[in-house]
């Protein structure tokens, strides 16, 4: 039998094994079968913590189809208090992702909550395709301006959007946002779980940084199905730096289970 962990992000939720105390792959099935929200625990995608030699821990992430990504916002926040849990973290936090170095901050509520802020690369300007913007934040985005995401029909927007031909074979998450008074208010389809998340943080910070791009403001809160996060960023030039993405991380229940 497995240990799990169960956390989500502003309703991003994930699988979370350690691997500092348990040498553990799972394969594609396995991850399939556990993220599989009718027969397994249930989640967004699945995480390893492991060791790594010049950082705190390594994270290793799988979408919920078992395909491996390279970055999760939402999923590092949730790494970075699941390694404090674990009683291995201090306030500030290294990681190694598929994207490069992260860097984290975070700080305990109460034995099941945390604020975590991790950092994000830095990235160029979006760059406009038709009429949306296309970014990568560790997994490439594609970014809409919308008068009221509320009325997107993302069950058949999201898929042809995902699987257009001008983005293979990778593909891309599809973002829309929209403006209300003192934040943005963002809805996400995304690849590899192939459906409307409750959060996105990857998302978030696109949207973020399209509409720093556009309206010339570099803070910003932001409103999902599944709560509320906040994005900081400089911008220089046509660059921005020092980009942030802060909000709660939830330790929802653990467990073992035989499925890996």
């Amino acid at each position: 039998m497995t240990s799990f962990y169960k956390f989500h992000g502003t309703g991003n939720d994930f699988i979370l094994l350690d691997g500092f105390s348990q040498a553990t792959r799972p394969t594609t099935q396995q991850i399939r079968d556990a993220c599989c929200q009718h027969t397994g625990i249930g989640a967004d995608g699945l995480i390893i913590i492991a060791p790594s030699d010049h950082h705190d821990f390594e994270m290793i992430y799988y979408n919920a189809d078992g395909s491996k990504a390279t970055m999760c916002g939402n999923g590092s926040r949730c790494s970075v208090a699941f390694y404090h849990l674990l009683g291995l973290a201090h306030h500030t936090v290294s990681f190694i992702a598929g994207d490069g170095e992260h860097w984290a901050t975070v700080q305990k509520i109460s034995d099941d909550l945390w604020n975590v802020e991790v950092s994000i690369r830095d990235l160029p300007l979006p760059v406009k395709t038709g009429d949306a913007y296309l970014i990568n934040t560790g997994t490439p985005h594609l970014v809409h301006l919308v008068d009221d995401v509320s009325i997107i029909d993302l069950n058949t927007q999201g898929p042809i959007l995902r699987n257009d031909k001008r983005f293979q074979p990778v593909g891309v998450n599809v973002d829309w946002f929209s403006m209300k008074p003192g934040m943005i208010n963002v809805r996400t389809y995304e690849k590899g779980v192939e459906d409307e998340t409750l959060s996105c943080g990857t998302g978030v910070t696109a949207c973020a940084l399209v509409a720093g791009m556009l309206f010339d403001n570099t803070s910003w809160n932001i409103d999902t199905k599944g709560g509320k996060l906040h994005v900081s960023f400089n911008k220089s030039g046509d660059s921005f730096y020092d980009i942030k993405l802060s909000g709660p991380a939830k330790l929802s229940f653990s467990g073992k289970t035989n499925i890996f």
